[in-house]
């Protein structure tokens, strides 16, 4: 009985709470985080068990079936931490002196959403949401309409009641004092039973049976005991384990009164009428046992177990208040799909620690999602009232975010010693766009802006840091208004958002898949596989296979078309399209610890280009970390020879808001090179065509005389981006199966794309420099710099069609490697977090909406794209369901569902059939021109005939489970880590090693 007064006494002596102690918008408390993100799944889980407990929700009729024996004391033994915890908390952040802001926060943050929550959210729109009855629609708007609805919430009101009296009462006293007063507050509120009185509304016998929590929170010293105690550890855990079960109802068998009412209810309605006298008098201390019986676990919980640094899901602990509130409401839709599904009857214990378990991940979504910066938009009315701000207090004073300063355009270093005698120059400090000198942008060149040797054909470029604006570490810098010579076209004066805009919807992208892809699963639950054949059996026969005979005819003419467009390839185009003044062409070829055979094959690809009137240009992007740069480069330029105008090595080094990757190199490069040949050597941007490369690529040797050629017989070719289909069968015998059927079908897809939908660059692609220029040049923090590009040249034409395909092959290596080949498959489908971007652009670009809805639309339609991947992992799913049924009954179906199914059965043949048929055709037609590694006639008798199997597992393995993958990474951990993938013959050497240690 004078626990409480020993526990006062002690926080006195320690040290109690001030201004200083209390966490609040000095610094961000992550343990603090930690424990609220604790306290809300404590609630939604608990929550999930109660009410299948007490027969609401309908789980212990199926896998839960007899699990109450293993329910009931979790629910117990969680109610001990939960409220206790929650109360806790909100105690911590009502320390502080009283001030104007805190008051105003106050206002704002809390007794507003509650009155907005109360009155008008939770009675309208949550508990119709509930329903889903019209019926409840109606009564709720017309209380409201008279001013009659209303539906409480206990917790927030018990707040507003906590922190008010903090700001009134409480915080006039020592902190020691303002405990005493609080505890004998709620000691004495017990006895009398508010909620049968007029006042049941303000929910104050909950508010008074939850006060002393909320007092405990409020003096505890809790940056001090954070920092005195030792780090945390999982050990406590057990201990806290073993006391909520065990320890505590051996201690206290006689239940003990709940903070959820007075003293007659909640564990105490059976105790309290009995006693009389003395005992009667003293029931206040039974009050107190129970707040000392919880608060000591979750004090050792929160102190010494609950990690004190950042993790991935530190920053829903921020946002706790919507998944508290909204989580019955998600809980009750779930429980109505589980009843829509045939789950089976589990009644082992075993089985039900599993079902337990599987509900874990459950909630954590549960949290993730009503937590997620879109769920709380949508109600940023009720809990971000700042419309109300001019209504009740005045404004605050507004200040206007001016644009960063841009750097001076810095003049080059002098001249230092490199490789192989061959100058280096230095270019540091140079902010690429800022293109401040008139003559420069002329095209003229002046003395202090070329070095001394700049003229020298074989000249390497050392690396120059990359300036940053500091407002945002946007994907392009910001450009003056000047214009390039020869290009007709002012350059952007705002930049193209980056990918820095777009993380902060990271989080939204995993649920949001969650959702498109159980959406068409849940209707086809909803309606039932037999609906679903009754209603195609009602379909007359003509519409089924007029559509489908046209679709099975179209195939073959698409095969012809490609043929007709491909074939001629090898050979030079036609002179008339190579008509004109030559471009100059520069080969970026983009590498960081390379094998010297494969990039000395890249350069000897380059070196042969024929039928251009120029010798291209070459520059290898290095990085500087790469400590074999420049013997790389070295053996690069030996192999090239003088069949090249110029070799230029360039240097990276990593800036502040880069990421690594091939993106943040090729970068780097180009702006360099713009600064070379345009501003100082006075060359058009527009006649100078950019061909990117990976360091594992083999050019077609006409693959420069078909860009020149496509670049000219366009009305206006300079603002296009041309890409040859993507092949990586150099080493294909060097893959295994699953391996070898996964670029099979990537490179089947893309020679052979359907020239209905936009087309999309994938790694080599070649678009004029000063496209280049007016994009703001590669962005610094997107990993698919190829998808991201093509995306920005499409806002940059409004939307069109600006990646033009053309008929040149690239071989590249594939991937041998199965763990290796996963890796690249993650960082393949990381673009689909470009949709990100796109909500990005829509929130911060000022655009206008056909623009940004023709390059949105085209990312939706992209193959791989985030909506793609989710119509195919939900179309494999929904054609694996309904195939199985239909099998399984197929003696009691329609004739006409009979006759349909075998219809696209033949159809799925007749494609199948044509795929191989193209595939044969590539390789006896355009592969003859590069050194394949072919496999046996073994390994294509097991790949063709076999190929539906490998291509269900390769779609599985290197395209559903990578793009689950990077969802929960970009939700949880954020950024992907570029990693390079292994190239050349090197790569089948090492797969070998592996197989036989295995």
């Amino acid at each position: 009985r004078h626990s409480g007064w020993f526990f006062a006494v002690a926080l006195y002596v320690f040290g109690t709470q001030d201004a200083e102690d209390a966490p609040g918008p000095k610094e961000r408390s992550m343990l603090l985080d930690h424990a609220k993100l604790l306290g809300s799944f404590l609630v939604i889980y608990g929550h999930f068990m109660y009410y299948n407990l007490t027969g609401e929700f309908s789980e212990m009729k199926t896998w839960l079936n007899g699990a109450q024996d293993i329910m009931w004391p979790a629910v117990h033994a969680r109610g001990m931490v939960m409220m206790p915890l929650i109360c806790f908390v909100s105690g911590v952040c009502s320390q502080g002196s009283v001030s104007a802001t805190r008051l105003r926060r106050f206002l704002m943050n809390l007794v507003f959403p509650t009155m907005l929550w109360v009155f008008v959210a939770k009675p309208v729109i949550y508990d119709s949401m509930m329903t889903m009855s019209t019926d409840t629609l109606y009564q709720r708007v017309n209380a409201l309409w008279t001013l009659k609805a209303f539906h409480e919430e206990w917790y927030l009101q018990a707040l507003v009641l906590w922190r008010g009296s903090t700001f009134i009462l409480w915080s006039n006293f020592h902190p020691a004092v303002a405990f005493i007063l609080m505890l004998a507050t709620s000691c004495l509120g017990g006895y009398h039973h508010f909620d049968q009185s007029q006042l049941a509304w303000l929910k104050l016998d909950e508010a008074l049976g939850f006060l002393p929590y909320f007092a405990v929170g409020y003096v505890t010293p809790f940056k001090k005991i954070e920092q005195l105690l030792p780090k945390p550890s999982f050990f406590p855990a057990v201990l806290i384990l073993a006391w909520t079960i065990f320890a505590a109802p051996a201690l206290f068998p006689t239940a003990l009164p709940d903070g959820h009412g007075w003293y007659g209810c909640c564990g105490a309605e059976k105790s309290f009428p009995l006693v009389t006298g003395a005992e009667y008098s003293l029931f206040w201390t039974r009050r107190l046992a129970k707040v000392s019986c919880d608060v000591m676990p979750m004090l050792a919980l929160v102190f010494l177990v609950l990690p004190r640094s950042a993790t991935s899901v530190s920053w829903i602990g921020s946002e706790t208040l919507h998944p508290y509130l909204f989580h019955i409401l998600v809980l009750t839709w779930v429980n109505r799909g589980l009843e829509l599904l045939p789950i089976p009857k589990v009644t082992s214990e075993l089985g039900h620690v599993m079902v337990l378990l599987l509900h874990i991940p459950l909630v954590l979504l549960i949290q993730y999602t009503l937590a997620s910066k879109i769920f709380r938009w949508v109600w940023k009315w009720c809990f971000e009232p700042a419309w109300l701000l001019d209504l009740v207090l005045a404004p605050e004073e507004k200040t206007t975010r001016l644009p960063a300063a841009l750097p001076p355009l810095a003049a080059p270093l002098p001249v230092q010693s490199g490789l192989s005698g061959v100058p280096v120059l230095n270019l540091e400090g140079i902010s690429a766009g800022a293109y401040e000198s008139e003559a420069l942008a002329s095209g003229k060149r002046t003395p202090e802006t070329v070095a001394s040797n700049a003229s020298d054909s074989r000249l390497v470029f050392a690396h120059r840091k990359q300036a940053s604006e500091s407002s945002s570490y946007a994907s392009t810098m910001r450009m003056s208004s000047v214009r390039s010579r020869g290009s007709c076209r002012w350059t952007p004066s705002q930049s193209v958002v980056g990918m820095k805009e777009a993380r902060v919807y990271y989080p939204l992208l995993l649920p949001l898949f969650l959702v498109t892809t159980t959406m068409p699963l849940l209707t086809l639950a909803w309606m039932g596989p037999a609906t679903i054949v009754d209603i195609l059996a009602t379909i007359p026969p003509y519409l089924v296979f007029i559509p489908m005979g046209i679709a099975v005819l179209l195939t073959p003419g698409l095969l012809a078309y490609h043929a007709y467009r491909l074939g001629g390839t090898v050979e030079a185009p036609p002179a008339e399209h190579r008509e004109g003044e030559p471009l100059t062409h520069v080969v970026v070829v983009v590498e960081y610890k390379e094998p010297v055979d494969v990039l000395e094959r890249t350069m000897e690809s380059i070196a042969a280009q024929s039928d251009i009137d120029s010798r291209p240009i070459v520059v290898v992007a290095t990085e500087a970390r790469d400590p074999e740069r420049h013997a790389s480069a070295a053996a690069m330029q030996t192999v090239a020879g003088d069949r090249i105008e110029r070799f230029i090595m360039t240097e990276h080094k990593l800036s502040e808001g880069e990421t690594v990757g091939k993106h943040s190199n090729e970068n780097a490069a180009m702006r360099q090179i713009y600064h070379q040949l345009v501003e100082e050597e006075g060359m058009d941007p527009f006649e100078i065509l950019i061909t990117i490369v990976d360091a594992d690529s083999i050019l077609s040797q006409t693959y420069l005389s078909w860009a020149e050629a496509s670049y000219k017989r366009q009305q206006d070719g300079r603002r296009l981006i041309y890409s040859g289909p993507i092949n990586t069968y150099r080493n294909f015998s060097d893959g295994n199966i699953l391996v070898q059927m996964m670029e099979i079908m990537r490179n089947n897809a893309d020679i052979f794309y359907d020239p209905r939908q936009a087309y999309h660059p994938q790694s080599n692609y070649t678009l004029s420099l000063g496209l280049c220029a007016e994009l703001g040049f590669w962005s610094v923090d997107s990993i698919p710099e190829d998808i991201h590009t093509a995306a920005k040249a499409m806002l940059n034409n409004y939307g069109s069609l600006t990646t033009m395909p053309i008929p040149p092959l690239i071989s590249n290596d594939l991937v041998a490697g199965f763990s290796d080949r996963y890796v690249q498959a993650k960082r393949h489908q990381w673009a689909i977090t470009e949709i990100a971007w796109y909500v990005a652009l829509a929130e911060h670009q000022p655009l206008t909406f056909p623009g940004w809805a023709a390059v949105a639309g085209a990312e939706m339609s992209r193959a791989g794209s985030f909506f793609n991947a989710s119509k195919v992992l939900s179309g494999y799913i929904a054609t694996g369901w309904m195939s199985w049924y239909i099998v399984s009954n197929w003696a009691t179906l329609p004739a006409n569902a009979q006759m349909y199914f075998i219809a696209g059965l033949v159809a799925w043949l007749c494609s199948w059939g044509m795929f191989w048929i193209c595939e044969a055709w590539v390789w006896r037609n355009l592969m003859p021109q590069f050194p394949i590694k072919k496999p046996s006639v073994l390994n294509w008798i097991i790949l063709v005939g076999l190929s539906p199997i490998w291509q269900l597992l390769a779609t599985l393995v290197f395209f559903v489970l990578p793009t689950l993958h990077v969802l929960v990474h970009a939700a949880f951990w954020g950024e992907l880590s570029y990693v390079c993938a292994p190239k050349g013959d090197q790569q089948a050497e090492e797969v070998k090693k592996q197989r036989a240690q295995q």
